[in-house]
């Protein structure tokens, strides 16, 4: 399994001259099949944009799974260029939380919000709600987990062939009562793509926000035998500069430990 990343920031976009070497794009990350037959996208933040430009030319499905509704998660969908291409056959899953249905998706793209509906797109893609538990999209195994968010998000473990991904963008560490079975959720990952929005001297005044700092997060990783931790969701405009000192740290407490970046991949 290859996994990109194609958007790696938090909350909104923001570009700043120090930031950009990391990315200003927010979370989206696509996961291939060692055959390259198969492609999942974890979430449409910003970063789908780009990741739907670069998709070859030839029609494919292509599966979107969407941990949450915050905006920084799903403000690229009304963008991704499948949509408007005749022959592919995208489609959405989206984590059933509480009341939500198909329609919260839709509402994405009705006027005043964007200008094109839900039912005028060109290729509409297929809905599909998912729960807890064990689904199959397109080839891959997956297992969904709920994690500590507001107004709920889920986390996905991803099975490879030489080892499973998982992908946990927005959790807040702390609470025992989820980060127990968490902990055994993410137990002997070959990746682990982990919440490190905040640093641990910011995490005080952020109580309930739903994020982690880069410290709880190496220690979650050191606790549960994970083989690569990729810190992800960064604050907006923390600089290249701060994202070096802050892997230099984390490595202190967790040695296989990187910092997330547009363009970067690695195999699993």
């Amino acid at each position: 399994m290859r996994v990109r990343f194609s958007g790696v920031r938090g909350s909104v976009p923001w570009a700043t001259p120090g930031s950009i070497g990391h990315g200003c794009n927010t979370s989206c990350v696509e996961v291939s099949t060692d055959d390259g037959r198969h492609r999942l996208i974890l979430d449409a933040g910003s970063g789908i944009v780009a990741l739907g430009e670069s998709l070859a030319a030839e029609p494919r499905e292509v599966p979107i799974l969407l941990t949450h509704y915050h905006w920084d998660h799903v403000q690229g969908l009304p963008y991704f260029v499948p949509f408007y291409k005749p022959g592919w056959s995208p489609s959405i899953h989206a984590p059933a939380l509480g009341h939500v249905n198909e329609a919260w998706i839709e509402t994405i793209f009705q006027p005043p919000f964007f200008p094109v509906s839900f039912g005028q797109l060109p290729t509409r893609p297929e809905l599909h709600m998912v729960r807890p538990g064990n689904i199959s999209i397109e080839g891959f195994d997956i297992r969904a987990q709920p994690v500590n968010h507001p107004n709920g998000a889920f986390g996905y473990r991803i099975r490879g062939t030489g080892g499973d991904l998982v992908y946990i963008p927005d959790h807040e560490l702390g609470d025992r009562r989820v980060d127990e079975p968490l902990g055994a959720f993410v137990s002997g990952a070959r990746a682990l793509i982990l919440d490190a929005h905040f640093t641990p001297e910011e995490s005080p005044s952020f109580v309930g926000w739903g994020h982690s700092n880069w410290s709880d997060a190496a220690h979650f990783a050191a606790a549960n035998n994970v083989g690569q931790l990729w810190l992800f969701h960064h604050r907006p405009g923390r600089s290249d500069r701060q994202l070096a000192k802050i892997k230099e740290a984390a490595r202190e407490i967790f040695r296989a430990v990187d910092v997330a970046a547009e363009g970067d991949s690695f195999e699993v």
